[in-house]
């Protein structure tokens, strides 16, 4: 086995004759196209001419070899001497490379990679340069593009986040005024309650007394007592008394009986703990509201026959939940949370809810639905 290895190492080449190696050498450099090489003099003047050379620069051999290579820059360049200090850091340094715009033949420029080496003698004397230069004008103009491109896409950003902070702004200030609007709202509830019952009941009160006196006014006073009990009915689901009073509880014990009267429901009241406490003010009316029209939607368009109303105070928050047990949802209604065709009620109460950073769900139950809010303490 050791003597097959020996015996695939390749023998070694005999040397080729220095001309020949500086044959292919020169075979090299004449025929790259990518990249023009050439030597200039020390003093600048050009030696050498490959076709890489010609291809970028537009020079014939003939036409280039003898001139100086500062016929390769601007005029400005030319005028402030850097070419002359590009061959002065170059001896100094043994290489010097720069990117800059030079000249063509016919006059228009490009951007180049300029590599300069100082070639010396095996003495140390300067003999002349080698210069390598390469043309990145299509690179540069996609950097340019590039660097376009992203100040376009900072200036786009900057926009983006200026309309941002302004809908931001306008978000807060709808949030204002909607909170101001239910506040509005809930005022001009009580104040048309105390109307109703203060004012428009009395009035009605004091006819009722003056028709209870005698037979022949006995179907005007019914009349009377009816629409009296109507003027109290609304004054109290405008804003019931018992809600500022008492508390929630009560009220919602009012409110549920005498629903329940009236639609022929059966809707069961559920309170944990079950010596509830009082909330605040807020809550409470929240609550209120969130139940009152809940139930309201059940009676109008659910067709339950039952419904169930719970109440659970946590340590954190209050957990409010109205099931029915009617026909439910549409199915074709596919998010539920963020659908509008649920109607302004269901708005309301979300908006009421998230204004006290609570979260408002209504959900499926099969059969039925679930309206279910979260109310942090």
């Amino acid at each position: 086995m050791a003597e097959h290895r020996l015996a695939a190492v390749p023998s070694p080449r005999v040397h080729q004759p220095a001309n020949l190696n500086n044959d292919l050498f020169r075979l090299l450099i004449d025929t790259v196209r990518d990249y023009a090489i050439f030597v200039l003099d020390p003093e600048g003047f050009v030696l050498t001419w490959n076709a890489g050379a010609q291809a970028i620069k537009g020079y014939t051999h003939d036409e280039i070899v003898g001139q100086h290579f500062s016929k390769f820059y601007l005029p400005e360049a030319v005028q402030s001497g850097w070419p002359a200090r590009e061959l002065e850091l170059a001896q100094k340094e043994g290489r010097f490379s720069d990117e800059g715009w030079r000249v063509k033949k016919d006059g228009s420029s490009f951007w180049a990679s300029v590599i300069i080496t100082a070639l010396r003698d095996s003495e140390g004397k300067l003999s002349g340069f080698a210069k390598v230069t390469q043309d990145l004008t299509e690179r540069r103009q996609w950097e340019e593009r590039i660097q376009t491109l992203n100040k376009e896409l900072r200036a786009r950003v900057g926009q983006f986040d200026e309309s941002q902070r302004l809908l931001e702004l306008r978000t807060l200030e709808l949030q204002r005024l909607s909170v101001q609007l239910l506040q509005i709202q809930d005022e001009e509830r009580r104040r048309l309650a105390r109307e109703l019952h203060d004012e428009l009941g009395q009035q009605l009160s004091g006819l009722k007394l003056a028709l209870d006196t005698g037979d022949p006014y006995k179907d005007a006073a019914e009349i009377a007592g009816r629409a009296l009990d109507t003027v109290r009915n609304l004054s109290y689901l405008l804003h019931p008394p018992l809600l500022d009073e008492a508390g929630l509880r009560p009220a919602l014990h009012w409110y549920i009986d005498g629903l329940t009267k009236r639609s022929k429901i059966e809707i069961s009241l559920n309170l944990i703990p079950a010596v509830f406490p009082r909330l605040s003010r807020d809550i409470e009316v929240t609550a209120f509201r969130v139940i009152q029209e809940s139930l309201t939607n059940v009676y109008r368009h659910s067709g339950a026959q039952s419904a169930h109303v719970e109440i659970e105070r946590q340590l954190d928050m209050v957990i409010v939940r109205i099931r029915d047990y009617g026909k439910g949802l549409d199915p074709q209604l596919t998010d539920v949370r963020a659908s509008s065709r649920l109607g302004v009620g269901i708005n309301g109460m979300r908006e009421r809810i998230r204004q006290l950073g609570g979260e408002f769900r209504v959900l499926r139950a099969e059969p039925g639905t679930l309206v279910e809010a979260r109310i942090p303490l």
